[in-house]
């Protein structure tokens, strides 16, 4: 049985567990990086500046330089400039926490400016005085208004040593991207002819860089195809010489492979299996170009914005990261993302030369930053950037939703459990989100659209919230973690909730999960125990992760007692389970009769959809038009664009094509990922609308996804009409004739057809539709 995911809005679980309430204790070990990150009392870390200036203060001459580059420079790089304990973004959140880290300078911004200058000015012309020069930057671009004495800095720096060294033409390449990155694409270009000569160490990085600054130069001065022309040459090259690199190591995992130019300080590479970021930097470029080039677009863009809390205040040096969708699944590399940037110190950020395409923004703070607040970013929160845009997008962060009731570890054992929180002002719902804490963490959504601030949920409701999770990792329904299993039926078990505030249009505003880390922040804990019923013998067998006897256990209850809910909903639960995950046709065929009998005895919403999902599958009109009505008497609202976009192919597939061009239209205007576009595009076509307005539809409906790309069906519309350009009468009669066996249900047919003969505009549109339903 295929499960389909349902639920608009995906739940983050990031607050720290109840072991960890000693909460200052776990910020303790971060010391006061460039993220701003506390560490150290006020008191200890004036004592620990004032002990550094004096140590360096009473130096001269070259022992002072030496001074400056291990107390100065060094902890400075223990960090990148983009190395911070939490990453926000809309598709992913990560955060890390280093161990056992050895304290940085507890100089302030200005000693820090002096002494990193000082060093440039008069240290020695090592790699030093590049992270050095790094760093310089970094404190000038918080200061915001610092763009000429960066500059000069730079300048100063590169005059100090060899003209056709590897550090010469590094330090030149930053001079380039900056310039890049400020607009100033005259300079850029300058800059990147001065650093045209070859170099003798670290060349394949070099080379990739300076590709990777010429391909979006040739863009910004209107010249797409050779910017494309010019990375995808230097992507072959850059893998052949690391193809050649471990051809000469012997293809072992880490190989030792190049060492820097240096004066007293030197490091070495490393070859390691996997992309590089280097390669990862090209390939996403080269990606976003194609793309530019077949949609014809050959205009650069500017966003900017700033990053602020919701009273005002802005948040200086947090990182900001324009990723576009290509890009959105990994996790950032640090100082190596595209478009990568550092907040000033009045929370301003900028981007130039960006190429048009669609983007989400993820932000970068430190725990101090984000302790008690949120950004409520949602994972369709997309930002489409044309040709010529002068973008603003603004972040505020918003404080977390205090939570009331149950906290705290409560034990509840009544036969409902009573939920209050803080009431959002401008809420016009919220949703409730419970965690089972067993093992692994399993979330799911207990409640939608509640429209005050309290709820009282029967304990029926709450068993059938869930649903299951593979632990360890194994595709193997036999892994399955217990605790998702049971759910909030389990009373041993230890639960966690979530409220987040929605506004009328279902924008996210703010949310009660998130990072407490200090007294004044962490609030009320969200954990509570309910000890409403007991385990059945049954139960104790999934606990014990013995699931063929569970499934035993539960038929034999069921059978001696037809009106036993739980044990009806537990089988259906696991032979689900098993039918998902073993790809077993019988458990399958065993779950329907079963959820009918469910859905009679209990009816859920959740419970008849599932069923409504299997009759749709297997085109089962009659049996799934009784079922949606069923499900749509049960949620008593509107349904979700998902489930409007579902019963729209439904009625498609029915022959009902007006009706169902009419549903499509409204689900695809709700749901900003727009699942179904092809879907409704097909509809559309096949009512006789022109490819040309099918177009305007693809272009206003982006689909978003895992490796999926918003100018993916413009692109294959694009390519339909210059297929039809050849012979019109013959395309049409053929894309009507396709199109009717696509509405008649003939999927089968159809693949077959895209699969025979020469490939063709047409097939590969019809297999994209097939894909979708």
């Amino acid at each position: 049985m295929k499960i389909r995911l349902k639920v608009k809005h995906l739940v983050l679980f990031v607050l720290l567990p109840l072991s960890l309430l000693a909460i200052v204790a776990v910020v303790q070990p971060f010391s006061q990086s460039r993220t701003g990150s506390p560490s150290l009392s006020a008191s200890t870390a004036k004592d620990d500046r004032i002990k550094l200036l004096n140590t360096l203060s009473g130096s001269t001459g070259s022992k002072r330089i030496e001074l400056i580059r291990t107390k100065v420079i060094e902890p400075g790089n223990l960090d990148t400039s983009y190395s911070f304990n939490v990453y926000i973004g809309a598709s992913m959140t990560q955060s890390s926490q280093s161990e056992n880290e050895e304290p940085h300078s507890p100089l302030l911004p200005g000693d820090r400016i002096k002494f990193l200058q000082e060093y440039i000015m008069q240290g020695p012309a090592d790699y030093s005085m590049l992270n050095a020069v790094k760093q310089l930057l970094y404190e000038y671009d918080v200061i915001g208004t610092m763009d000429d004495e960066a500059d000069q800095a730079l300048a100063a720096a590169v005059e100090r040593i060899s003209s056709n060294s590897s550090l010469a033409k590094e330090l030149t390449l930053i001079r380039a991207e900056r310039a890049l990155n400020s607009g100033n694409f005259t300079a850029a270009e300058d800059l990147l002819k001065q650093a045209d000569f070859p170099v003798q160490y670290n060349d394949l990085e070099i080379d990739a860089h300076t590709a990777w600054l010429g391909g979006r130069l040739l863009f910004a001065q209107g010249k797409s195809r050779e910017a494309l022309t010019l990375v995808t040459a230097a992507l072959e090259r850059y893998r052949m010489g690391w193809g050649e690199l471990e051809n000469e190591y012997g293809g072992g995992e880490t190989q030792v492979i190049h060492s820097r130019e240096s004066g007293d300080d030197s490091s070495t590479g490393a070859f390691e299996q996997g992309s590089t970021n280097s390669e990862i930097r090209l390939i996403a470029l080269q990606t976003a170009l194609q793309a530019v080039v077949d949609m014809g677009i050959h205009t650069p863009a500017t966003l900017q914005g700033t990053l602020t809390k919701s009273n005002g205040t802005p948040v200086p040096r947090a990182g900001i990261f324009l990723r576009a969708e290509s890009e959105i699944y990994h996790s950032v590399m640090q100082d190596s993302e595209p478009y990568q940037i550092v907040t000033d110190e009045n929370g301003h950020f900028e981007f130039s030369g960006v190429i048009p395409g669609f983007y989400q923004l993820q932000i970068g703070v430190s725990f101090a930053q984000i302790d008690g607040w949120t950004w409520p970013v949602q994972s369709e929160d997309w930002i489409e950037i044309k040709p010529g845009d002068d973008f603003t997008k603004n972040i505020v962060l918003q404080p977390l939703l205090e939570l009331k009731s149950p906290v705290n570890s409560q034990v509840v054992t009544d036969s409902s459990v009573k939920f209050e929180w803080e009431p959002v002002k401008t809420a016009a719902y919220y949703n409730l989100s419970g965690t089972v804490i067993e093992g692994g963490s399993f979330t799911t959504i207990v409640r939608q659209n509640i429209k005050d601030n309290k709820v009282t949920i029967p304990a029926e409701e709450l068993y059938d919230a869930g649903g299951f999770s593979i632990s360890g990792g194994a595709d193997d329904w036999k892994t399955i973690d217990p605790s998702s299993l049971l759910g909030f039926a389990d009373p041993e078990g230890r639960f966690s909730w979530t409220i987040d505030a929605f506004d009328e249009q279902g924008k996210l505003l703010t949310r009660s999960n998130g990072y407490r880390l200090n007294d004044d922040t962490v609030g009320n804990l969200p954990f509570f125990y309910y000890k409403s019923r007991t385990l059945t013998a049954a139960d104790k067998l999934v606990k014990d992760k013995k699931l063929e006897q569970a499934l035993q256990a539960y038929r034999r209850d069921y059978a001696a007692n037809p009106q036993d809910a739980h044990a009806l909903k537990m089988l259906t639960h696991l032979l689900t389970a098993k039918a998902s995950y073993a790809k077993d046709k019988q458990a399958e065929d065993a779950t329907i009769p079963l959820l009918i009998q469910l859905v009679q005895l209990r009816p859920d919403a959740n419970f008849t959809f599932s069923l409504v999902d299997h009759y749709f599958d297997h085109a089962d009109w009659m049996n799934y038009n009784k079922y949606y009505s069923i499900y749509n008497e049960l949620v008593q609202e509107k349904p979700s664009s998902y489930v409007m976009a579902i019963h729209a192919a439904a009625l498609m597939f029915q022959g009902q094509l007006a009706e169902a061009r009419k549903q499509f239209a409204v689900a695809l205007e709700e749901d900003l990922s727009h699942r179904f576009i092809g879907s409704y595009l097909a509809a559309e076509l096949a009512a006789g609308q022109p490819l040309s307005s099918v177009l305007e539809l693809a272009k206003r409906y982006p689909e978003h996804g895992y490796r999926t790309s918003g100018y993916r069906w413009p692109l294959m519309i694009l390519k339909l009409q210059s297929e039809r350009e050849k012979q019109p009468e013959v395309f049409d009669k053929l894309l009507q004739e396709k199109l009717a066996s696509y509405v008649a249900g003939e999927s089968e047919a159809l693949q077959q057809w895209t699969k025979e003969g020469e490939p063709s505009a047409l097939k590969i549109f019809m297999k994209a539709v097939l894909e979708v339903s």
